[in-house]
């Protein structure tokens, strides 16, 4: 093997490192959530935050990353992001209150953002069409053996230190910085407009921001009262600011004409319900099996690989599936499996089992199997080649609002109902909380059966009944980097 085809493999190791973190981060640090509230005595939202302050960064800053890499040097912004990332993960591991743990979340979320949008684009630009196929399954099975392996490692920091779930991060984050810096060859999109959408970016920001805040603050300050109205209200004109600006700037963060596009419309509805689904589910139940089934962090982790561990069987069948079935009909299925599955946990009580869990659990899992590659492909193949790229960062963009948002919804509900039953049985936490959130899942019912009715009515029947036209290979390309 030459130098410069060891130089490809080792580019696809440098950024496969940064995927593994990112996936790593999804269920470690929710796992950790319950040990962190105990050691830090942190309050319930400040908590909260620890997730949706770094869901907001990513999803604010995802595409912005992603454009600053074919300005600035792909191979660069990804550098500079995984080194945010590490910074960010040494602030959090230090941290001696909650106040600072979020902070540093935030600053991992800039990082992340990086990370995510160029990850892939650094792998496909150093392979050759030929060889892209292989090494984009290796980048996609990077994502998968994260989630299954993230309950099991958290698991085992977590119950020796809940700190070191960030220290670990820090030589994976060397490593991926020294082998990319050396392997990859820096690339550009010399067609790309040199200028950022800053308008834009001054009005998501703020908006997404205020809207979250005051869900998360209401159930302390009153739904009725002027504060939570105030906020809401700031952060919806704001909002609508941002949707006027996006139609008249040159490089919008969100090209709103995307979802004129039936499938690529139904595609994003169902990435909305089931990962907006997903977060609040490896938000809360971790949660429940510790603080309501008594679960060390280990057993929890070991507990909850249902959730992702079904992704990882899934995924190798994935493209025969499509071609056999096509996208419409997995994704319908997939999403009926997710809406079915929690329902059923809308059933759990504080005198619950782990068997009365499995059954949810695995057809969550298999839920996630089933739409995530369906959906980049009803995606990316409705959209022309040119659109691929912007597409393809916007979709991106909705997976992680939808669970920063969903998050925030749910747990406003979450803390009315566990309020009311606290005034009403000051002495029955366990009782309060396994109420609360068996309620509060009803509105995930309902986000993820409007999904599958989005999908069902908006993506296009491919496959299966219909042949698929010849692909050409960046087409290809492109519709496979929405895996994750």
């Amino acid at each position: 093997m030459g130098g410069g085809e060891r130089r490809k493999w080792w580019t696809l190791i440098g950024a496969c490192a940064g995927l593994f973190l990112l996936m790593l981060d999804s269920t470690v640090v929710a796992l950790a959530l319950p040990t962190i509230e105990k050691d830090l005595h942190a309050s319930a939202d400040n908590v909260q935050w620890v997730l949706n302050g770094y869901l907001l960064v990513i999803s604010v800053l995802v595409v912005t990353a992603g454009r600053l890499g074919d300005i600035y040097g792909r191979r660069l912004v990804f550098l500079i992001g995984m080194a945010v990332f590490g910074a960010g993960s040494v602030v959090a591991a230090v941290a001696d209150d909650d106040a600072v743990l979020v902070g540093a979340r935030a600053i991992q979320g800039a990082g992340g953002a990086a990370m995510l949008s160029l990850s892939l684009a650094i792998v496909s630009h150093a392979f050759p069409v030929s060889q892209q196929g292989q090494a984009l399954g290796i980048w996609a099975a990077v994502s998968a053996l994260a989630l299954a392996i993230g309950p099991l490692v958290g698991g085992a920091l977590i119950d020796l230190n809940w700190r070191l779930i960030f220290w670990l991060n820090l030589p994976i984050c060397a490593a991926g910085i020294a082998i990319t810096w050396w392997a990859a060859r820096e690339s550009r999109d010399e067609t790309s407009p040199p200028q950022l959408d800053y308008p834009g970016l001054a009005t998501l920001t703020p908006g997404l921001f205020l809207v979250v805040f005051a869900l998360v603050r209401a159930d302390d300050w009153g739904w009725s009262s002027a504060k939570t109205l105030g906020l809401i209200a700031a952060g919806v004109l704001l909002l609508v600011a941002f949707w006027a600006i996006e139609h008249r700037v040159d490089s919008p963060i969100v090209d709103f004409s995307l979802f004129r596009n039936g499938p690529y419309l139904g595609a994003s509805a169902a990435a909305f319900a089931l990962v907006g689904a997903y977060w609040v589910v490896i938000f809360f139940q971790p949660q429940y099996l510790q603080k309501v089934l008594d679960h060390g962090p280990v057993a929890a982790g070991i507990l909850v690989l249902p959730i992702t561990a079904p992704m990882v069987f899934i995924s190798p069948f994935s493209g025969p599936l499509i071609k056999r079935l096509g996208p419409r009909l997995l994704m319908t299925g997939g999403m009926v499996c997710g809406a079915v599955r929690l329902a059923l946990l809308t059933q759990i009580d504080a005198d619950g089992s782990y068997a009365a869990l499995l059954p949810g659990y695995l057809l969550f899992g298999i839920a996630l199997g089933l739409v995530y590659a369906p959906m980049s492909t009803a995606a990316m193949l409705a959209m022309p080649r040119a659109k691929a790229g912007i597409a393809a960062g916007v979709l991106a963009m909705v997976r992680v609002t939808a669970g920063a948002l969903a998050l925030a919804v749910v747990a406003a509900v979450f803390q009315g109902i566990q309020s009311d039953r606290l005034d009403q049985q000051p002495n029955d936490a366990a009782g309060a909380f396994a109420t609360a959130l068996a309620d509060s899942t009803w509105v995930l019912v309902g986000l993820v059966a409007a999904g599958a009715i989005a999908t069902w009515a908006l993506v296009r029947r491919t496959g299966g009944d219909e042949p698929a036209p010849e692909e050409h290979p960046e087409h290809r390309l492109e519709r496979r980097r929405l895996h994750l």
